[in-house]
């Protein structure tokens, strides 16, 4: 009767207003601020040179797109991009596959598993120039050890880093090997939030060890897997010292990334308004890429 009465007499409740505690965005806002201008800044940066004909770090004359339709028709660009995505797609389906084969392996907690575990690690925390100087002298030819098995065996030496037609899939399964630690930790802590029980129950229903792995284990372990992908495609495209270090991006170009053409054009060229064009041309492609993969994420096919 209140309700009705306050109606009936044209008063209606006053809105409650909403406080807004302000002090843990004044706490962030340091944090932020510096963020935005070590990921924002470089980004315009970039976007503002590949707009210019450039001395150096003088901008002379404004071409507008002119840069980025010569780096799109530039043959060299070309196979760069190529170069890049068979590094990128075919090394993060190798990691992937590497990590989840050594997490099944290694799910059980035992202290020999740890200890492997550990070792499996050591190549993704290891620094990339100690990787490609270690990877150099095992595939060097006559002066590796491998080699002088090869010599013991009868077998000719090789040194696939110098093949046109080796060097990319040496380089590529290198870098899987380097980043396998990383897709382990992943894929095991997903199989941590899967139950035995699933397990148990598909064995009693007679299924295969295979069988359990595609049905049960690779659908639950989906969201997880596009995370370590997504993680994985931005560091292999924006990858420098481990192929600059290997290979230098030959033989004549075989090898040669986006990103080692970035390096080289910014750092060794001082053609800034190249580098500037192609740190766009990833940043586009990197954004591109992670909004489909979490699009993936989001849709039911991946619930």
């Amino acid at each position: 009767m209140a309700v009705f009465g306050n109606t009936l007499s044209g008063r209606a409740k006053p809105a409650e207003t909403r406080h807004v505690d302000w002090f843990p965005y004044a706490l962030m806002a340091p944090g932020l601020v510096l963020v935005l201008f070590a990921t924002l800044y470089p980004v315009l940066f970039a976007v503002n040179y590949s707009l210019f004909k450039t001395q150096i770090f003088q901008q002379q004359e404004f071409v507008g797109f002119e840069n980025y339709s010569r780096l799109l028709s530039d043959p060299r660009f070309v196979e760069n991009a190529i170069n890049s995505f068979i590094f990128v797609f075919a090394g993060v389906g190798l990691t992937w596959l590497f990590g989840l084969s050594l997490a099944l392996f290694l799910r059980s907690q035992t202290w020999g598993n740890a200890v492997l575990k550990s070792i499996i690690l050591i190549p993704w925390v290891t620094n990339q120039v100690v990787l490609a100087l270690m990877w150099k002298w095992l595939l060097s030819g006559d002066f590796s050890p491998l080699g002088h098995i090869l010599q013991r065996l009868d077998f000719p030496p090789f040194n696939p880093l110098i093949s046109l037609t080796q060097a990319l899939p040496t380089l590529t399964i290198i870098n899987a090997w380097r980043a396998a630690g990383f897709a382990l930790l992943l894929m095991l802590a997903g199989l941590a939030a899967i139950p035995g029980e699933l397990d148990e129950a598909a064995a009693v229903d007679g299924a295969s060890r295979f069988q359990q792995i595609r049905y049960i284990i690779v659908p639950l372990l989906r969201p997880i897997s596009m995370v370590c992908m997504v993680t994985l495609t931005i560091s292999f495209f924006n990858i420098v010292v481990l192929p600059l270090d290997l290979t230098g991006g030959g033989p004549l170009h075989s090898t040669e990334l986006i990103s080692i053409r970035l390096y080289r054009e910014g750092f060794q060229n001082y053609n800034i308004a190249l580098a500037s064009t192609v740190t766009v041309f990833l940043v586009v492609l990197d954004l591109i890429l992670a909004w489909i993969y979490f699009k993936l994420i989001r849709s039911r096919a991946f619930d």
